[in-house]
C-alpha cells in the first residue's frame, strides 16, 4: 500500500506536461495532494479508480496505454528518471489488473454495459505497437486495452469516442452520479458572476483577461475558469530556470458563496504573451465528463484537449481544496499515413513476381507512398539503386500490381480533371523511346495507352490493347498535360517498424 502510494504522489509531478503547469509546487500544496492519494489508493483493490477510452479500431473501444507493459528495470544513467519511469508504469498496471472488472461505459447519465476483450501487445509485424499516442487512423495499432459493448444494439457511430468514462461496479455503488449540465454557447462562453472575478482579481492581485462559465454540476456547483492579463509574479521560481516567467489560469468550482480553486500555470512572454499550450491562444478550460459523490467528497473526471495532446485524469474536492491528478498526457495524431506491413510488402513482391518470373532477380528494398491524387493510396516499391522498382495502388484493402519500372524506363504523373495519369517513359534500344500511360479516376484504371517511338515518331501505338492508328495516337500523347517527377521518400523494408 505504501508502494502505491508513492506511486501516485510522484506521479502527479510526473505527468503535468498537458498544460506546462505544475513545473513547481509549495510543499503544503504537496502535502495536500498526498493526503487525498493517499484515502484513493487504500480503497484500490475492492474500488478501481474511473478509467478512460479512447479512440478505437472501428470494431472495439481502447483503454489505451502509456507505458510498456515489462516492468522498467533499472540501468546505469537512468537514476533521475527511473523512479518516476517505474511509478507510471506502476500505476497503468493497477487498471490492467482490473480491467475485466470495468464493466460500465458513461456518457452523460446513460450507462451502457460494456466488457473487457483483450489486450493489443503488437502490431502485425511482432512489434509493440506505438505508446502513449492517439491515432487518427484505425488501421494503425496503439498498446491498449479493447472493450465491446456487450449488447451490439449499444453501439452508435455517432458518439464521442475520446475521453469517455468507464468504471467498475463496485465505484458507481460506492458514489452518487451527479448530473452535469453544459451552457448555451453561441459566439463565446458566458462568463462568470462579476463578483466571483472581482474576489479573484483581489486575491492576486492582477486582472482578469476573461472568464468562463463551462457548465454546473448537480444543479449546485459551477465550474468556470478565469485567465488573467500579464506575468504571475507570485509563482513558485523554476529550479532550472529562474528567470522563467508565468502565466496565470484558474479551474474554479463555486458552490454558493465558495470558491474552490486550482492554479493552472503558463508561461509568459513580454512580446508573445501567455500560453499554456502550443499553438492554441489563451488557455484552454478542462472538460468535466463525469461527477460523483463519493464517500470523502466530490470526484470528478475530466479531459483536456489541445492541439497535438490529450489529457485524462480526476479531479477531488477535498478539505476546501480542488486536487488534479492527472492520469497521462497523450500524443494526438491526426494526418497520419495509411500503415504498410510485412504482409503487405509479402502480398506486393509476390503481384511483382507473377507479372514476370524474370522479376526474381530483382531485390526490392524500399518502398513510398507517393500522391498521384489524395484520395487513394498508391505504393511504390525500388531496389537499393533506384534502377528497378514497381507501382502498386491498394483499393478496398486489395491490392492491384500496375507496372514495373527499369534502368531505362522511369516514372512520372500528370493529371487533368478528375483523372489521374501514371506514366512509364524513357529509351528502348538506340533511336527508340517507349510511352506507357495508366488512367485512373477515383482509384480505378480506366485506360491503358502505349506508344513506340523511332527517331521521335510513333511506329505503333495501343490503347486499351487495340491498335490505334500513329495520328490518332500522337493526338493522345498531345492531350496530356506536362508531366512530372514524382516526390516520395523511401524508408528500407528491413527497418520498417523498429
Amino acid at each position: 500500500m505504501k508502494k502505491l502510494l508513492l506511486l501516485a504522489v510522484a506521479l502527479l509531478a510526473v505527468m503535468a506536461g498537458c498544460k506546462n503547469k505544475g513545473q513547481t509546487a509549495p510543499a503544503d500544496e504537496k502535502d495536500s495532494v498526498a493526503a487525498v492519494i493517499d484515502s484513493i489508493i487504500e480503497e484500490n483493490d475492492t474500488t478501481p479508480l474511473p478509467m478512460f477510452l479512447i479512440g478505437g479500431d472501428g470494431k472495439y473501444m481502447h483503454m489505451l496505454y502509456w507505458a510498456n507493459i515489462e516492468e522498467p528495470q533499472r540501468s546505469e544513467g537512468d537514476e533521475d528518471y527511473f523512479d518516476a519511469w517505474y511509478k507510471s508504469w506502476e500505476f497503468q498496471e493497477m487498471f490492467r489488473r482490473n480491467a475485466a472488472q470495468y464493466t460500465n461505459r458513461l456518457l452523460g447519465s446513460e450507462i451502457k454495459k460494456i466488457k473487457f476483450v483483450d489486450e493489443v501487445l503488437k502490431d502485425p509485424d511482432g512489434n509493440t505497437p506505438s505508446i502513449g499516442e492517439i491515432h487518427g487512423r484505425e488501421e494503425i495499432p496503439a498498446l491498449c486495452a479493447r472493450f465491446d459493448f456487450v449488447n451490439p444494439k449499444d453501439k452508435n457511430p455517432d458518439e464521442p469516442t475520446w475521453g469517455v468514462v468507464i468504471c467498475t461496479d463496485s465505484y458507481l455503488n460506492s458514489r452518487k452520479q451527479l448530473k452535469i449540465e453544459g451552457v448555451d454557447v453561441v459566439d463565446a462562453y458566458p462568463e462568470l458572476p462579476a463578483d466571483i472575478v472581482k474576489k479573484m482579481e483581489k486575491e492576486y492581485g492582477m486582472k482578469a483577461e476573461n472568464s468562463k462559465k463551462m457548465g454546473v454540476i448537480d444543479g449546485r456547483y459551477i465550474h468556470g475558469t478565469i485567465e488573467f492579463k500579464g506575468e504571475y509574479k507570485n509563482a513558485p521560481k523554476d529550479k532550472y530556470d529562474a528567470d522563467r516567467k508565468y502565466a496565470l489560469a484558474l479551474e474554479l468550482l463555486i458552490d454558493s458563496d465558495k470558491v474552490y480553486k486550482m492554479e493552472q500555470l503558463g508561461y509568459y512572454d513580454e512580446e508573445y504573451g501567455a500560453t499554456w499550450n502550443a499553438d492554441a491562444d489563451g488557455y484552454i478550460p478542462n472538460d468535466i465528463v463525469a461527477a460523483f459523490e463519493g464517500p470523502k467528497g466530490l470526484e470528478l473526471c475530466y479531459t483536456h484537449g489541445a492541439p497535438e495532446s490529450f489529457c485524462v485524469g480526476m479531479i477531488y474536492l477535498r478539505d476546501g481544496k480542488l486536487i488534479e491528478h492527472q492520469y497521462e498526457m497523450f500524443h494526438a495524431l491526426i494526418d497520419e499515413e495509411i500503415p504498410v506491413w510485412k504482409k503487405d510488402i509479402a502480398e506486393m513482391k509476390k503481384l511483382f513476381l507473377e507479372d514476370d518470373p524474370e522479376n526474381k532477380y530483382v531485390e526490392l528494398t524500399k518502398w513510398a507512398h507517393c500522391y498521384l491524387d489524395y484520395d487513394n493510396e498508391w505504393i511504390w516499391l525500388r531496389d537499393e539503386k533506384d534502377e528497378n522498382g514497381a507501382m502498386f495502388i491498394r483499393k478496398d484493402g486489395k491490392f492491384k500490381f500496375i507496372t514495373a519500372e527499369t534502368p531505362k524506363l522511369k516514372f512520372s504523373h500528370t493529371s487533368k480533371g478528375n483523372t489521374y495519369y501514371l506514366l512509364l517513359s524513357g529509351s528502348a534500344g538506340g533511336p527508340s523511346t517507349y510511352l506507357e500511360v495508366f488512367a485512373f479516376e477515383n482509384g480505378k484504371q480506366t485506360e491503358r495507352f502505349n506508344a513506340l517511338s523511332i527517331y521521335g515518331e510513333i511506329d505503333e501505338c495501343h490503347l486499351n490493347g487495340k491498335t490505334l492508328s500513329k495520328e490518332a495516337g500522337q493526338a493522345y500523347i498531345d492531350k496530356l498535360p506536362e508531366s512530372r517527377e514524382i516526390n516520395a521518400y523511401f524508408q528500407n523494408i528491413e527497418q520498417k517498424n523498429e
